[in-house]
């Protein structure tokens, strides 16, 4: 080999040692695991802790999460970190021009979505994420598993109450306990101009009725008030099973009214007959004498085979009473 050769061979073994070396340090460099080394990452103050876990402020205004022996497990690359759980970590980060709150694991992999602007406790048990977009709300337990299967309107904690609003009805929750407790419900529908408001018995109904129980029976009932309203009885399957249509349609039967009150409202459970939405409404004939008339309106509901609330007979009884006109006195 000729001492070119030679010297070539040297330079390239002293080249690859230095990589070799290069790599090792980046490696093993322990700046970026610990609290406990110097550089722009350092630990400039701890926050507070959870558990064997501490928050840590970083000397980059940004702050991560060290375990027990100061080895660095989150990075400090979130503007807050929130709260700490066995399965995830809630932190905060500026996206665009929002600052949202989300939940990482300890891969620092996405778990929870970065969509929320808050994320507040309802109690020991819950929390509420006011989403930002649209500033609905999400409930989720103390784990961030969510506690229920879908958004609501708003949502508002008070003394073990969560209350929440949805499709202009109202559920109240008990969340003293680890599992919420449906406590009460305000119901709400349109029957034609007017506005039925009813609530089901606690004491008697609860828990057997759930929130999508309830909604169900209150959006049967506004549909088929219209079709009686409309006289046009073509949604009527949505609401109840082929064999009732027969019962329930009565074509004609509120054509003409105009309707003036509605009164008289309950809702209870009869055996046989299910569940029973009964109000009584007050109307006049546009093309008769003003007169006072009113039905009486009986909605049932049971469960079908796959368990979902239909309704299941109705009850209409109508009723007049003439209306006395103003007395009059003649002129002094």
């Amino acid at each position: 080999m000729s001492n070119r050769a030679k010297l070539l061979v040297s330079v390239l073994f002293i080249a690859v040692i230095i990589l070799c070396v290069g790599l090792t340090r980046f490696y093993f460099d322990v700046t970026k695991n610990t609290g406990n080394t110097g550089g722009e990452d350092e630990v400039k103050a701890i926050v507070r802790t959870y558990g064997d876990m501490q928050v840590f402020e970083s000397t980059n205004g940004y702050y991560g999460l060290m375990n027990s022996e100061n080895a660095v497990v989150i990075e400090p690359e979130w503007m807050e970190i929130l709260d700490v759980t066995p399965e995830l970590v809630l932190v905060s980060t500026r996206i665009q021009d929002s600052i949202l709150i989300g939940g990482i694991d300890y891969e620092e992999n996405v778990v929870l979505p970065f969509v929320f602007r808050s994320m507040e406790t309802a109690g020991e048990h819950c929390l509420i994420g006011v989403v930002e977009a649209d500033e609905s709300c999400m409930i989720y337990q103390s784990n961030y598993q969510p506690a229920f299967r879908k958004s609501y309107d708003a949502a508002k904690y008070d003394d073990g109450i969560l209350t929440l609003d949805t499709e202009n009805c109202r559920f109240s929750y008990d969340v003293t306990k680890e599992q919420p407790e449906l406590d009460s419900a305000e119901m709400v529908c349109a029957v034609g101009e007017l506005t039925l408001q009813w609530q089901p018995s606690k004491q008697r109904l609860f828990p057997e009725l759930e929130e999508d129980d309830l909604l169900r029976i209150n959006n049967c009932a506004e549909l088929y008030m219209e079709m009686l309203l409309t006289s046009d009885f073509t949604a009527l399957p949505e609401i109840t099973s082929s064999d009732s249509v027969g019962k329930l349609t009565r074509p004609g039967s509120f054509s003409g009214m105009e309707l003036d009150t509605v009164s008289d409202l309950s809702f209870d459970k009869e055996e046989d007959i299910g569940y029973d939405l009964a109000f009584t409404l007050g109307y006049h004939m546009t093309d008769a004498e003003p007169s006072a008339q009113t039905v009486q309106v009986h909605l049932y509901f049971q469960r079908n085979s796959e368990n979902t609330l239909i309704l299941s007979s109705a009850d209409l009884d109508f009723q007049s009473q003439t209306v006395a006109g103003p007395e009059t006195t003649d002129a002094e």
